[in-house]
This record gives structure tokens, sequence and C-alpha cells, in this order.
């Protein structure tokens, strides 16, 4: 994996030689690779290439004169518009590398320059004259980059272990926003899980100089903006279009595609699209599966098994390559949590994952890939399923097409006109002091996270957690955050969950995959949130929209399916595979005082003792398991490791 990392001394003092080996060792650590280093006054970059991923960002990757240093981790989509921009011609665009195009329109334009950048980016530039560091990040946070500011000096890296490694930098965990991961509350944007390093957020420029700090978006989708069109053909033929260029711009550099691909709309519109284009070499399409004679009542809303609508894609389009990952055992990494620990310094959020998740990225290793498709962003993009479609019409007073859709998704749900009036119009409408009333009616403490962490309510109650929740309108309970659909797709997609963005960043560290999805384009989703909502969800369907626009290039049986694909069906194996393994976790966790602090041991106890005798058994207290217990016991041994407990 490429990377970089870099000290500045904020007083002018000069840097000591060895300063420059501690950073380009941290760099080489997990993986080799060369090692380039700049120095200017007060400061040293270090820049890492990976020759083994040639997928990787190319080009000269930092810049110095006698007064600057500039260093780019870059991917960048818009390539030719922005060559337009800075005036430059076919030859010398094709000579300027990607990470050089983001230095000139900084340079040039300050934040608005970043803002013209699409694609996947994270940058260093420190002007020694004015002994300030800018570190910017691109506005999905597809790389990472994190910082430590001591007393005269700042470190940043684009990955922890680097930066943990750095001279000056505290290796401690920040109990609250541990804490806060546990109870799923991921709002929190610029703070990690380690005691003063912070993360330069999604859409962000950070400025740090002797002054302070400024942390500033540098780009915001305009959601007040007049639709673009009147006519429903208009949306979908430009959906298309822009899919299309989507695709397009995410594999030109690809020749020969992996996809993770599932029966949704998302990937296997990729996979589709990618065959439709004709511009790859060869599409691999890796599925994971539950192995055969896997019985698990995922319930009437999930199917178990993708196979059937995969294996039509692939006879819609004979020319992809179908991979089906049906492991039969547990995964090594589920009995070795310091593995994943290892490779990102971060705890995984879907612990039980880890006993089937890695099968699949490991398959695509195997097959020569270095990156890898993914669909991920669709769920609040292109695919997005239209859950305020009745509250956008209550609120535009379209009094007829509210009754005739209210009807419509009553029947297509099986509900009922009062119970879908309730759950879709009047709680998301509902102030939020109502919806605790409702909660408590319903024999639900609107502030209790217990049903599905286990943090310790002795340290909820010391800390004040339930009270910063409120404060932070942070519902434990899931309920809408925000009547506006565009207000919350795009807080959703640019915004929310940092800690989930740094993880996707640092695919390449645990699993040696660059992720790459071509839903996450910017552009096409800034023309999702222009679409009506009422489009998103017609005739009570949900994802209508993406069905009519994919409509074109997908086999009915994808198209036609309103279900979703059960995750991670077969996670009970691995608890059970390791149940003698967390009893003992459990008990080790009485050695670490922050563990004890955080954690409530003696449910976790409780849990072992009332063990599920079947999967079916387990998949009806799911919350308690897959959530609670497997993310419990593994932030417990993350805990553990971070302080040396686990050598």
């Amino acid at each position: 994996m490429s990377a970089f990392a870099g000290i500045v001394s904020l007083d002018g003092r000069p840097l000591e030689r060895h300063a420059e080996d501690r950073v380009a060792v941290a760099l080489t650590a997990m993986r080799p690779g060369r090692t380039s280093a700049w120095r200017s006054r007060g400061a040293i970059f270090v820049h890492k290439s990976s020759e083994a991923n040639k997928y990787s960002e190319a080009g000269r990757p930092a810049f110095r004169d006698s007064d600057a240093l500039f260093t780019a981790l870059a991917r960048i989509d818009n390539r030719e518009e922005l060559g337009d921009a800075l005036g430059l011609g076919p030859t010398e665009l094709a000579q300027t590398s990607d990470a050089e195009l983001i230095q000139r329109l900084f340079l040039r334009w300050g934040d608005c320059g970043v803002a013209r950048c699409v694609g996947a980016f994270a940058f260093a530039h420190w002007d020694a004259a004015a002994r300030r560091l800018t570190l910017g990040r691109d506005c999905l946070g597809n790389r990472p980059l994190f910082y430590h500011r001591g007393p005269e000096f700042v470190c940043f890296a684009t990955t922890l272990g680097a930066l943990l490694a750095l001279p000056g930098v505290p290796r401690a965990i920040d109990e609250i926003a541990l804490a806060q991961f546990i109870a799923v509350n991921n709002g929190n944007e610029r703070r990690t899980f380690y005691r003063d390093i912070e993360r330069v957020r999604s859409c962000t420029l950070v400025t740090i100089d002797r002054n302070g700090i400024n942390d500033r978006r540098y780009w915001a989708p305009d959601l007040d903006a007049a639709p673009p069109y009147r006519r429903d053909e208009d949306y979908i033929e430009r959906a298309r279009e822009l899919f299309d260029a989507a695709v397009a711009a995410a594999t030109r550099d690809t020749p020969h595609l992996a996809i993770a691909t599932s029966g949704g709309l998302d990937s296997s519109a990729i996979a589709a699209t990618a065959a439709r284009q004709g511009i790859a070499a060869s599409i691999s399409c890796f599925c994971l599966v539950p192995p055969p004679g896997t019985n698990i009542d995922v319930g009437r809303f999930k199917y178990l098994d993708e196979r059937d609508k995969v294996e039509a894609l692939g006879q819609m389009y004979p020319g992809l390559r179908l991979h089906f990952v049906a492991p039969e055992r547990v995964h090594p990494k589920a009995f070795d949590d310091t593995r994943h620990f290892v490779g990102i310094h971060l705890p995984a959020f879907d612990a039980a994952g880890l006993g089937f998740g890695p099968y699949l990225p490991e398959t695509v290793l195997a097959t020569g890939h270095r990156a890898m498709l993914i669909g991920n962003y669709g769920n609040f993009g292109l695919t997005w399923w239209g859950r305020l479609s009745l509250v956008d019409l209550f609120q535009g007073r379209q009094w007829r097409s509210l009754l005739r859709d209210l009807q419509d998704v009553a029947r297509q749900s099986d509900r009922g006109l009062a119970r879908t009036m309730a759950a879709d119009l009047f709680f998301p409408l509902a102030p939020h002091w109502t919806r605790r009333l409702i909660h408590r009616l319903r024999g639900k403490d609107p502030d209790s996270v217990a049903q599905y962490c286990v943090l310790n309510p002795t340290f909820i109650a010391e800390t004040g957690l339930a009270r910063s929740w409120r404060a932070q309108g942070f519902d434990p309970w899931f309920g809408v955050r925000d009547w506006n659909a565009k207000r919350l797709r795009a807080y959703r997609l640019f915004d929310h969950n940092q800690y989930a963005r740094d993880v996707r960043g640092l695919a390449e560290e645990t699993s040696g995959l660059e992720i790459r999805d071509p839903h996450g384009d910017r552009r096409l989703l800034e023309f999702a949130l222009s679409v009506p909502e009422p489009m998103y969800r017609r005739d009570g369907i949900p994802r209508s929209f993406a069905r009519r626009v994919l409509a074109d290039r997908l086999p009915a049986a994808i198209l036609s399916e309103q279900r979703r694909g059960a995750n991670t069906p077969t996670w009970f194996r691995t608890l059970d595979a390791r149940r003698s393994d967390i009893t003992a976790d459990i008990d080790r966790l009485d050695a670490s005082p922050l563990a004890k602090r955080l954690l409530d041991l003696p449910r976790l106890k409780r849990l072992v003792a009332q063990w599920p005798n079947d999967a079916n058994e387990a998949q009806k207290r799911k919350a308690e398991y897959r959530s609670a217990l497997a993310r419990g016991v593994h932030v417990g041994r993350f805990i553990r490791w971070v302080e040396g407990g686990n050598a």
C-alpha cells in the first residue's frame, strides 16, 4: 500500500536527522516499499510507494521547493475536466500525475481548487515561510489521514500504525470515543479511539499553525437547487449516463476487474455495466455464499443465498467469470483478533464477520487482482429506497398523491394503513420528545443501548453519556434522524460514520486490496440527491427509481426482488467455534481496569451461560450475540492489545 507521513516543527526549529529514519521505518513496518524523503525548513515528508500494486496512485508523489513540501495519495476521476481548468494540453496532462493535479489546483485556488477534484485522495502541504501545515481528504474519505498536534510540532500519517510509531505521539485509548463506538453512536467526526489523535474528516481541510487548528469543509452538495428535470424519463436517462461514466472512471486503469457481487441492485449493476461497456479484458464476480446444507431462518424480509441471482446475471452476460466462495471452516483470523488490530490499529465493527468475511478478499487476491469494486454507496445514492417519500408528499401538500402512495406502501409492506401512517409519516415527523414518550409507552427506555451493546451502565452514568446522547440527537433506537430526505442522505453519504471510512480506506492494510465504489462517484451522488424523493418509492415499491434506471441491464430475478440478502448469515458458527476462547477472554478482561470500567462483564458472562442451542435460536437473539457479545469481547481484546496485555 502506498502511504505517507511527516513531522513539522511549528516553532521553526530544525528536525533531527534521525527523525527521517523513524518516519521511513514507521511507513514500512507493515509492508515493504520504496520510500522517498523530502526536507524543508522545519519539516520532513516521507512517501512510500508500493510496487506490488500497479493500480495505486502513479506518478511523482511529492514535490519540494525551498519553502514548501507537498505529498499526496490520489486517484482522480475527472482528470480531463481539471486539465482544462488548469489550461493543460493533452500531452502535458498525460505527463501530470494525479497528485500533481491536486497540488496545482490547491496552490492556484485553495479550498475551491480542492473542491473541483472528484476521486479518492489525501494530501499534506507545508508552507515553511508561514509555518503552516494543511491536510486534506476527499469528499467520501476514501483515503484516510490522521494527525497529532504536540506542543511545538505536528505528526501526520495515512495509517494509524505509522502515526503511533512516530516520536512524541501518545498511545493511549480515548475511553469516551471507544464507548461511543460500542454504543453504535457514529457521530464522532474528528475524534479517534486514541487520545490526542484526530482524523481529517471527509470533505475537509485542516490547517495547523502556531495559532491553533482550523478545521473547515471545502465542499458541500447544493440541497436547495431546483429540480433539474420535469419528466421521469429525463431523470432515468441522466442516471444511466452518470452511472456508466462512474463505472468507466473506476475501471479506467484496471483491465482485469474484480467485483464483490451480491444478488442486490448495487454490485450487480456494476458488473452488468462493465460487461456492457466491453472495455475490460476480463470481469470476475466474487460472491460469498453459505456452504451447502446451511439452513437458517433469516426472516421474511431477507434471503439466505445470493447464488441464484448472481447466476441469472451470469446467464445474461456470459462473459462474466463467476466465483462462489462458500467457506466450510471458520477463518483463522477469527481465532486471533490481534491479526486484525496489527493491520489497522482499530477494532472491527462486525467482529463475528471475521469468521468468514476474509475468505472473499483472499480469493480475489489469489486470482491475481489488486483492486476490488464494491457497491456500498448505492444505499443512500442511486438505489436509495425512498423511506421518506410519504413525508415529502405531506410537506409538499400533495394530498392526492399522498393518499394514493400511502395505500400502495401499506399494500406492499402488508402493514395496514394505520401502521404505515404511524411508521412512515407520523414517527419521522414527530418531535424528539414525542418519540421518547412513545418509546416509554412501549416499555422501552429511550436512552438505553443495552439491546445491542454491553457498555457498562455504571460508566454511562458516571460519564453522563445518556445526557450527551440527548444533546447530540443520538437515538439508541435508531429512529429517522431528519425528516428531510436530502439532508438525511447527504449526511449519511458525506459525514456519517468517519470510523467506517477509515476502515474502508485502510483495506489494503488488512486485505491487500484497494477498494473502489462506482456508486460513490461524487457526480452521481450529487445527481441522486436531486431526484425527487417520491420517485424512489413508486407504487409502494422501494428502490423503484433504481429498478427503472437499471431495467436495461439487469435480469428480472434481481430487479423484482424486494427482500435483502442476509449479511453473513453464518455468523453464529464463528461464535460457536470460539465459545471456549470467549469464556477465557472475558475472564482475562478482569485484569484490565479500562475493560472493567467500559464493559458490563457480568452481562457478558450471563450471555455465555445462556448460549443458544443452534444458529436459528441465535438468529432470534442476534442483537445480543452478534452485536453485544461479539463486539464487546472483541473490543475488550482491543483494549488489552493496546495496553500490551496480549503480548
